[in-house]
């Protein structure tokens, strides 16, 4: 496993979350069959594993592919964790159980593949240029908004987020305040956790890309999830993704100082 490294696996468990969200985005719209969804899902898993093979120093195919089961993981754990999910494994044990195998496989093989290939074409080397971090940060925080609203939803209430609660975001005061913090907790720690493993994964001093990037994740998650429409709803989730910009760079900061730095070196 050389170049394996922990925070190489911590930015392929979130770049491989937001390809995965990218392409469940994209099944939402589309409304395909089940054939072309699962497909559309394998794309989304193996764009996220063909950016972690452009992050990672060394071989790159085992964090990728890791990131994926981590990200089947914690889908699954979260589903179990709260009420809707427990009670829909016990009413339809199988059906569940088939879907999260599916889902699972499709995003394991999704992201190994995409490894393998970015790994073919771009060669061993992570990237010295700070320009390509402004979309890997951008996927990574993106996947990052998702599951650290997710991850924050079952720890604090076990409960999965109402689609309304971003309604109450970029809308105030439409009934989910409660469930709007919490939202809004995630989406932070998200962007840190993101930030810092940016900064522990880069090969150069990500600190602007990292900026622009977490604030084009936020604003993306927020485009997808909103479908913002009023000029008041663009202001604040303009506002939310810069507030979401500074967080992971000021996190890139701290793993590029403790990680990152000496790996450049």
């Amino acid at each position: 496993m050389r170049g394996f490294s922990i925070a190489s696996l911590v930015l392929g468990y979130f770049l491989v979350g937001g390809g995965l969200f990218a392409g469940l985005s994209v099944v939402a719209v589309l409304e395909p069959s089940a054939i072309v969804a699962y497909l559309l899902l394998a794309a989304g898993a193996f764009a996220g594993g063909f950016v972690a093979a452009r992050t990672s120093h060394g071989s790159t195919i085992i964090e990728p592919t890791l990131g994926a089961i981590a990200v089947v993981g914690t889908v699954v754990g979260i589903a179990a964790g709260t009420s809707v999910g427990e009670t829909a494994w016990a009413v339809a044990a199988d059906e569940p159980g088939r879907f999260v195998g599916s889902v699972g496989t499709t995003s394991v093989v999704g992201a190994l593949l995409g490894a393998f290939v970015g790994e073919r074409v771009f060669g061993e080397a992570a990237t010295r240029s700070w320009l390509p971090w402004i979309p890997y940060a951008a996927l990574s925080v993106f996947g990052g908004c998702l599951l650290g609203t997710l991850a924050t939803f079952m720890f604090v209430s076990a409960e999965i987020p109402e689609p309304e609660i971003i309604d109450d975001v970029v809308q105030p005061f439409t009934g989910y305040a409660r469930q709007a913090t919490l939202l809004l907790a995630g989406i932070a720690a998200g962007c840190a956790v993101a930030g810092i493993a940016v900064g522990a994964s880069a090969r150069v001093r990500p600190l602007v890309a990292a900026a622009v990037g977490g604030a084009l994740g936020v604003a993306g998650f927020f485009a997808l999830a909103a479908r913002t429409g009023t000029d008041r709803e663009v202001l604040t989730v303009v506002g939310l993704a810069a507030a979401g910009g500074l967080t992971t760079a000021i996190a890139s900061e701290l793993g590029w100082a403790v990680v990152g730095k000496r790996g450049a070196a």
